[in-house]
Order: C-alpha cells, then structure tokens, then sequence
C-alpha cells in the first residue's frame, strides 16, 4: 500500500545552490556506504535522485513532453507563488507512464550518477533555459529555484543516522 507523502515523516532541507545540495549529497552517499540509508516515502534513495536529476535535465535539454491546455494554464497560475514559496509541497501523483517518473528499476548508484553528472554540467557553466512542459518560459535563475524547492522536497524523504 502507498505511503501517503503528505503525511510521511520527512527532513526539512533548505538549498540555496548546488554547493549545498553537493553536501547534502555527499552526507546520503556516506550514509549509502555506512549502510544506514532509508527512505519514509514510497521512493527508494536511487529513485529519488533520478527523478530530481530528470527536471534539471529539463531545464538544461528540454522536453518533448506535451501537456494539455488546463495544466499549461495552471502552471502559468501559480508559477509565481511556487516559484516564491520556501518549501515545495509533497503528496502529488504523476500519471502513470509520465517521462518524469523515476526510470524503472534505477539503483542508488545510478541516481547518484545521474545528480552528479547534472549538477557538473551546472558547476561548468551550462544554462538552464529550455522551456518547462507546465510553468512555461523561464530564466535559469527561476530553473534554479525550482530544482533546488523540488531537490529539497524530495531529498527530505531521505532518511540516515
């Protein structure tokens, strides 16, 4: 049965760069190593780096991602107060068969692979540009504020000693 993420337990994590985001997964990866890594929502750790890898793709290559005009609209609603809000909220369910679900079958390593190799392209000098499916046109300043909400959402469902 599917753990409800609006109510699971979670860390509450707070990244204003990709340096803090680097620590933060260097201190997951120690974890991995020392065995003492788990999860509270219904993703495991490999999964979770996946996907949040997936939307800094996004913003760096695009999408081919076609939504309706009712999500485009609603993005285009609240892409202000998301993009101004402290925390990003758990509990949505992508479609099932969305591109941005975690790949199947993706173990930590891969995940971890994954974050890292993004967030290199980042550190050197790459723009996040492209336009997003739902919030639309952004500047990569706003890209950036987005991941970093949505990494640290995720990444709170991390848990290790």
């Amino acid at each position: 049965m599917p753990i409800n993420t609006k109510k699971a337990p979670r860390r509450m994590l707070s990244f204003h760069c990709t340096g803090c985001m680097k620590s933060e997964l260097d201190r997951v990866q120690a974890a991995e190593d020392a065995h003492t890594l788990a999860t509270t929502g219904n993703w495991s750790a490999g999964e979770i780096l996946d996907h949040s890898a997936k939307l800094f793709e996004v913003g760096l290559d695009g999408s081919s991602e076609s939504l309706g005009f009712l999500p485009r609209l609603m993005g285009f609603l609240f892409k202000p107060m998301i993009l101004r809000s402290k925390a990003m909220p758990s509990g949505y369910t992508l479609p099932k068969g969305s591109p941005f679900l975690p790949t199947p079958g993706v173990t930590f390593d891969q995940g971890m692979q994954r974050m890292r190799r993004v967030l290199a392209r980042l550190d050197a000098g790459e723009k996040m540009t492209k336009r997003s499916p739902f919030l639309g046109s952004m500047t990569h300043e706003k890209w950036m504020r987005l991941n970093l909400l949505h990494s640290q959402m995720h990444m709170g469902f991390i848990a290790y000693a």
